[in-house]
């Protein structure tokens, strides 16, 4: 997974599985020595997409004094941007929130009403702390490596120490992912991993998404997990990954709930060829993937040839508009239960977007179908 630069103190957008009831907040507070008019922003950072949502925003007057309002369902992270150059962080897990920022001081914000941002603040602190110290470690390293003659017992004392601020910096991100209570710091120190192995990456995902199983941004950090993992793979050709264990078997029904309310089951497509698509509104690389499964719908669909939508998504609203927003003319149905779907273990998938092709006799003849891939097969199969 790429990881996010800490410029700026930008950060990716989260939201929570807990209790907290959401919706109206505000943050109020002043920015000191900030110049006359320049205009404050308050943005939810978009994990899924490339620019984030602005929600309010307010010409800052001498004094520096502000309050910006936004909405939000569940606990977010936000960023204040000044002409949309970031200049701090918060987490809408309160209704009133405080902010106090010194441009002209390297100190961190005074915060107030967020025991989130405290605590993700003082990560940030820390990581920092620990980065700038592996950072100077490694110039003497550098530094050594050109001199004659080679000191090699201060090279490794020097490698021996980075090696312990990086495995100090990898405990303090396991231990925030097995125990912090806020599932937006949790998402912000699995992205500033360091030198932990896919295996080790792998499990903190599976932890937090155990911890917070309604965390949406968590589930689209499983899914992208997912999707890098098996790029190398796609890269080297289908003997790269093991068969798909339910290849050439007979599909698994499902019954679920299309968007109407009407009952739809897999079976009761049988004679015609289906692609069986995965797929959540709060995933996105599902959304980016979506224009290329309606092209192949629509070259496709007079050719005995249908999709069958199967959604992770847990808020209707969401799914339906998605459905519209991304034009999906094709039937659709949910049991709104995202991860905790009886699709996850029928159709033993750990991320999304996964779809299975299914032909007119039942069996599953093909899966993970993506991009050029997808049409490639159904021109195939479909001749």
């Amino acid at each position: 997974m790429q990881k996010i630069a800490l410029v700026c103190l930008a950060a990716i957008a989260l939201a929570s599985c807990s209790q907290k009831k959401y919706g109206p907040f505000t943050v109020s507070g002043k920015i000191a020595h900030a110049p006359d008019q320049q205009t404050l922003y308050l943005e939810k950072v978009s994990f899924t997409s490339t620019g984030n949502v602005t929600q309010d925003s307010v010409k800052l007057k001498a004094g520096g004094d502000f309050e910006l309002k936004g909405n939000a369902t569940e606990e977010e992270l936000y960023e204040l941007t000044l002409d949309h150059q970031p200049i701090g962080i918060v987490i809408n897990d309160n209704g009133k929130l405080g902010m106090n920022i010194d441009l002209a001081s390297s100190r961190r914000p005074i915060i107030t009403g967020s025991d989130a941002t405290e605590s993700l603040y003082s990560f940030i602190t820390t990581f920092l702390q620990r980065d700038s110290t592996v950072r100077g470690l490694s110039a003497q390293l550098d530094t050594i490596a050109h001199q004659q003659p080679y000191d090699s017992i201060s090279a490794l004392n020097l490698r021996d120490k980075g090696l312990k601020e990086i495995k100090a910096m990898d405990d303090e991100i396991k231990t925030i992912v097995n125990t912090s209570p806020d599932p937006a710091v949790v998402c912000y120190a699995i992205e500033r991993a360091k030198d932990i192995d896919p295996r080790g990456m792998d499990s903190l995902v599976k932890v937090a998404s155990l911890r917070f199983k309604q965390h949406s941004t968590i589930a689209v950090i499983k899914s992208m997990m997912a999707e890098a993992a098996a790029q190398p793979a796609q890269q080297q050709g289908q003997d790269a990954t093991p068969p798909y264990a339910l290849l050439n078997q007979q599909a698994p029904d499902l019954t679920m709930n299309s968007i109407d309310g009407k009952t739809l089951s897999i079976k009761s497509f049988r004679g015609k060829y289906v692609l069986v698509d995965f797929w959540a509104s709060w995933c996105g690389p599902c959304r980016a993937e979506n224009p290329n499964v309606v092209a192949a719908y629509n070259q496709f669909k007079g050719k005995n040839f249908t999709i069958l939508g199967v959604s992770l998504d847990n808020d209707k609203a969401n799914w339906q508009e998605a459905v519209k927003k991304d034009g999906l003319a094709w039937n659709h149905m949910s049991d709104l239960k995202q991860w905790e779907s009886a699709a996850v273990s029928t159709y033993q998938f750990d991320g999304i977007p996964f779809n299975v092709l299914i032909d007119p006799t039942g069996k599953i003849i093909a899966s993970t179908l993506r991009g050029p891939a997808l049409q490639a097969k159904l021109a195939e199969v479909l001749k």
